[in-house]
């Protein structure tokens, strides 16, 4: 009853207002929305793009740090010449020949370092081509960049395509012994986010088009070394649920881009 009461009581509040007024009320209140709606995507959309361009100008930083070290190959890395030595870490990042476990003689289960005008430096290669060394602030603030990135874009911020332009900083984390040398310095764990950034990374191009030589180097180097497939395939990252079609993609699409480099 009450509800039939205040019925016939909006009646008479609505009585001698013209059904024009009352349909101008609602295509205002539409129009409203829906101006809200835009400029709030409109904000969005530049915050997403600050981040993403923040996130890209940190990787250029990082590569065009000179905390890196190429010596002559199987030589002793001295602290009297080394400024002379010093790299860009993008020097080091090349896939001539893998980076190397190398422990340090008398330390079992350290790897091999050198502290440095208060800079602790990694041995990454010592062969025949190259002796090479990476400053563990690179390694953190690389790591510091991909478990970032793997936030934004499990929270949607940052796209698949965002991920494909993304590709050349991306995928070479899982190639030449980068994720094997990770797990190593740091833990599985953070070897895992890497190997979840670097899959997600592969599915995206496949999925815009991108159809890049390096793609192809890396599912080759993934299906002949099947001791880093549980970083990319079972790692603590990837979602049971919501990754699982992923993963599924990411091995046919290794497989058959493998294929493709090997019949180049």
């Amino acid at each position: 009853m009450n509800m039939i009461a205040d019925f016939f009581r909006y009646l008479r509040f609505t009585d001698g207002i013209a059904t024009s007024d009352i349909i101008g009320w609602i295509l205002a209140a539409v129009a409203g929305i829906i101006a809200y709606k835009l400029i709030d995507n409109m904000q969005t959309s530049i915050e997403r793009h600050n981040m993403i361009s923040s996130i890209e100008d940190g990787f250029s930083s990082l590569f065009d740090s000179t905390i890196a070290i190429s010596d002559e190959p199987h030589t002793d890395l001295t602290v009297s010449d080394v400024e002379n030595k010093k790299v860009m870490v993008r020097s080091v990042m090349h896939d001539d020949s893998p980076w190397e476990i190398i422990y340090a003689k008398g330390k079992p289960g350290v790897l091999e370092y050198k502290v440095i005008r208060s800079q602790r430096y990694m041995h990454i290669r010592n062969n025949d081509m190259s002796n090479e060394w990476i400053s563990t602030q690179a390694l953190h603030e690389l790591c510091l960049k991909c478990r970032r990135i793997e936030k934004l874009f499990k929270s949607g911020i940052m796209k698949r395509i965002d991920l494909s332009d993304m590709f050349r900083e991306l995928v070479p984390l899982g190639a030449s012994g980068r994720i094997e040398y990770i797990s190593a310095l740091y833990d599985v764990y953070d070897a895992d986010c890497l190997g979840y950034i670097v899959m997600q990374a592969v599915v995206s191009c496949e999925k815009c088009r991108n159809n890049s030589e390096y793609i192809n180097y890396f599912a080759h180097y993934y299906m002949t070394h099947p001791d880093i497939r549980r970083y990319f395939i079972s790692g603590t990252r990837i979602r049971k649920i919501m990754d699982y079609f992923t993963v599924k993609e990411f091995i046919r699409i290794v497989e058959r881009r493998s294929k493709l480099y090997k019949d180049a």
